[in-house]
């Protein structure tokens, strides 16, 4: 399958863009359509999808990841697959690796490291608390959002890789491995403690404590060389900062922080108190003094030999350096296990009879003799160790001995027909079954086919043990078992799981009931939605299908119904028409205009309702008034009244004018003008 930009995973998440790849899987961003909502979505490359193995075990840790929730983890949504890859759907975090904040900012400040530090370390303990140990803890999987949130990533994957794959990054994770995973050990929680410390140790220095041409290099100095002291790198960081980060880091997984809980409890007592000297780091393990073998000791081990095999069954000259070898292996394995090396130093000690005499005596030694006993009790210890070592040997080299006797090679007499014969049914019947409860499924059966036995395996829930870690086993340790018999081993399939049924668009309270009464804890969180009606279930976390193991913590989504978004309505007065709308549709309103006639105001808002600073739903509409000036109508007398018509204006004619010449106008005499006047007239002189 073709994953690109665009495309429709399983018609709900839409493929944006290619955010990281890795050795495994590549990411991208995409958009789920059910719920509105970003998404990291993890493509499993096609070469592990082919292993089925890989796939079932990549399954089982990414269910078991979905089952964490906790704020400084990425939540696991989703586990699926689509036209053969599978893939799992993620919290999207917008923001940076850790990794990638260091190289940008160099070394931390203190106070920012640890602040740091304590939320990886919640999300850790979060993760131990469910028995998920994440086995990779390196900056590349912390991510912090732009909020400055911390959130740790991949938790359960890790696992599924570093046991099937060889990741193309893994110069990245080699230099924050642990000592017991560079040598194959048993892994636990103090695993990823040590690992933490790597990354605590990055913040606050800037570099890695360790570097090397090759990944083999970098791993040997994690097993072979202490984390250099952090003051001594960098001045002036706080005494229980530098404290913390040795105790984390010690090659011995019991000198570490046992628990994530007690690096939690230091990390914020520095944060408030950095000077102080708190941290308390367990006592080195003194080792025992070299003791020389004195001719007494050397003829008991040679007289012990010569019982348990014979004479002629010792190692020959030719075998001398392999045994060497051989010898040198064993002892460092004891040194590795000192409680497996107390044991066989006690059983040991029936073998000395100065101690059985001892024993038997009944008067109180005296000092001088107390100090004497213990030196001889050394010898003996180391004597016995030897023994040990010796009895394997001889056990191996006499079984090569007789298969080369047995074909071609009956020229080499150097043991007799019939001490062979006997020496290798007491290998066939004397396999000491070793202990393998409480080990991972994978390294018990190593163990138990290293020494010939049939190894069968059968799942059971168990509540406290982990899941792929051996519960019982059907021959119990200790017990003599010949070569090629069965032995059947019993380990956790993690707790007892229910398949999480779609409560979508349920009503909220029966889904309640619902998961209560399959034993589940039930948190409920409220969120809107445009298609899920208002106290109905939107999802649950983990999703529908999910194995969930009882007295899990479900998170229900319940709707609200549609967002509802408010707006305040913004004053537009003595604004334009044209302005005010502008105004109210960036402030997501809606708006209807009214005229209205105002003197001085034409095409200004006079009057808006609802007034400024009302809070409305969003697209709401506001009423504006606009002014406008008068108009004036012409006015007619009668409806019948008609505008006269233009007379025609003549054209002027080109012909020449007369102009006429006007008469002199006689000039009026300035005598008296005589009025006659007839008689009998009145004459009347007003005053």
């Amino acid at each position: 399958m073709n994953i690109q930009k665009g495309i429709l995973i399983e018609n709900r998440y839409e493929i944006l863009e290619k955010i990281g790849s890795g050795g495994m899987s590549d990411v991208y961003k995409a958009r789920c359509h059910k719920l509105n909502r970003y998404v990291a979505i993890k493509f499993l490359k096609p070469e592990f999808c082919e292993d089925k193995t890989f796939v079932k075990n990549f399954q089982i840790e990414a269910q078991s990841a979905a089952a964490l929730l906790h704020p400084n983890v990425v939540s696991v949504y989703d586990v699926n697959q689509t036209d053969g890859i599978y893939y799992i759907v993620m919290e999207y975090v917008d923001g940076i690796t850790l990794k990638k904040y260091i190289d940008r900012n160099g070394r931390l400040p203190v106070k920012e490291a640890t602040s740091i530090a304590i939320q990886i370390a919640q999300g850790i303990d979060a993760a131990h608390s469910k028995h998920i140990i994440h086995r990779d803890i390196k900056p590349q999987n912390v991510l912090i959002s732009r909020e400055g949130k911390i959130k740790v990533t991949d938790f359960g994957i890790a696992r599924t890789t570093t046991a099937n794959t060889i990741s193309t990054d893994i110069l990245g994770s080699v230099q924050y491995i642990s000592p017991e995973q560079a040598r194959g050990g048993q892994i636990d929680n103090r695993t990823d403690i040590y690992s933490f410390g790597i990354v605590y140790y990055e913040m606050v220095t800037g570099k890695l404590p360790f570097d090397g041409d090759s990944t083999v290099s970098i791993a040997l100095k994690h097993i072979q060389e202490n984390v250099p002291m952090v003051s001594d790198v960098v001045e002036g960081v706080p005494n229980s900062v530098s404290r913390i980060i040795e105790k984390c880091t010690q090659r011995k997984p019991d000198r570490r922080y046992q628990k994530t809980s007690s690096l939690l409890s230091d990390l914020k007592t520095s944060l408030i108190t950095p000077n102080e000297d708190f941290v308390v780091l367990e006592p080195e393990p003194s080792e025992s003094a070299t003791v020389i073998m004195s001719e007494e000791d050397a003829e008991i081990l040679r007289r012990e030999g010569e019982r348990v095999f014979g004479r002629s069954s010792y190692p020959q000259n030719q075998n001398r350096q392999r045994t060497a070898g051989r010898t040198a292996l064993y002892a460092e394995r004891n040194n590795r296990n000192p409680v497996r090396r107390e044991y066989e130093g006690y059983r040991g000690r029936s073998y000395d009879p100065r101690y059985q005499s001892q024993r038997r005596s009944s008067a109180p030694p005296s000092r001088n003799t107390r100090n004497s006993d213990r030196k001889k009790v050394d010898k003996a210890l180391v004597i016995c160790g030897i023994i040990a070592g010796i009895v394997i040997i001889g056990l191996l080299a006499v079984v090569c001995f007789s298969t080369f006797s047995s074909g071609n090679c009956r020229g080499n007499a150097a043991v007799p027909q019939e001490t062979q014969t006997e020496v290798q049914t007491t290998v066939l019947t004397g396999q000491e079954v070793p202990g393998v409860v409480g080990m991972e499924v994978s390294q018990a059966q190593t163990a138990l086919e290293s020494l010939g036995f049939i190894v069968k395996v059968k799942y059971a829930h168990s509540d406290s043990i982990a899941r792929e870690y051996v519960i019982d086993q059907s021959v119990k340790s200790g017990i003599n078992l010949e070569t090629g018999q069965e032995i059947i081993l019993t380990v956790s399939s993690g707790q007892e799981t229910t398949t999480l049924e779609d409560y979508t668009n349920q009503e909220k309270e029966s889904v309640i009931v619902k998961l209560e009464g399959l034993g589940f804890r039930v948190k409920v969180t409220e969120d809107y939605s445009e298609e899920i009606e208002e106290g109905h279930v939107i999802e649950t976390n983990p999703v529908a299908g999910s194995d969930v193991a009882k007295d899990t913590e479900i998170e229900i989504v319940v709707s609200l119904g549609p967002e509802v978004i408010m707006s305040y309505v913004p004053n537009v007065l003595g604004y334009s028409e044209y302005n005010a709308n502008d105004l109210l549709y960036l402030n997501s309103l809606n708006s209807v205009v009214y005229y209205e006639v105002s003197y001085g105001n034409d095409g200004l808002v006079i009057a808006q309702d609802p007034q400024a600073g009302t809070e409305l739903e969003e697209w709401s509409t506001v009423t504006l008034v606009v002014g406008v000036e008068p108009y004036e109508e012409p006015y007619y007398p009668d409806d019948n009244w008609e505008e006269p018509a233009e007379e025609p204006v003549e054209e002027p004619s080109e012909e020449p004018v007369e102009i006429p010449v006007e008469e002199p106008v006689e000039e009026p005499s300035e005598e008296p003008v005589e009025i006659p006047i007839e008689e009998d007239t009145q004459i009347i002189v007003e005053p």
